[in-house]
């Protein structure tokens, strides 16, 4: 049982610290619209740091970072960009051809199965990139900044929960 709890444990962590490289990593803060070839708008001046609407400094200001930090931050994105860019563009390109698949005349299910794969496959790639500046961010900020991004985490989680039965409500039954 206690085997059981550990790797519950584990798996819990593993999924925290999952979403938190991506809430980090300026990927989920950057547009990935497929007019940009799975870059984000402002990737070419600051390696996707500030995104659109200026969540990056909004969470900057959020977690109190020094300017020192802000830096330190970006230029951890900048450092990585290189590596994340030709992989973000790889998942649009195989998502844009995974969809041209799935509308196709005919199901061919291996080759839509195959092409899942690779997909699974550079979705992996990226998570271990997102950890990889996950784990370099998390190294400059306080124990209390990492408390407050893990708080922001949760109320994030929570409001993305609480959009997932939308659409199912008020749905009657046989209909």
């Amino acid at each position: 049982m206690k085997t059981l709890h550990k790797g519950f444990s584990a798996l819990v962590l593993l999924t925290a610290v999952a979403v938190g490289a991506t809430m980090v990593s300026g990927t989920a803060w950057a547009y990935r619209g497929g007019d940009r070839d799975g870059g984000c708008a402002s990737s070419q001046w600051d390696g996707g740091w500030k995104g659109h609407g200026q969540q990056g400094d909004r969470l900057a200001k959020a977690l109190d970072l020094s300017k020192e930090q802000t830096e330190q931050v970006k230029a951890i994105f900048l450092k990585h960009r290189d590596e994340t860019t030709p992989l973000r563009k790889e998942m649009v390109s195989g998502r844009r051809d995974l969809r041209n698949l799935i509308q196709s005349d005919k199901l061919d299910e291996a080759v839509l199965r195959e092409q899942v794969k690779k997909i699974a496959a550079t979705d992996g790639d990226l998570a271990v990139r997102r950890a990889k500046m996950s784990q370099e961010v998390r190294a400059i900020l306080t124990p209390e900044q990492t408390q407050k991004f893990r708080a922001l985490q949760e109320k994030r989680d929570r409001r993305i929960d609480g959009m997932m039965p939308r659409g199912q409500e008020g749905q009657p039954k046989g209909e």
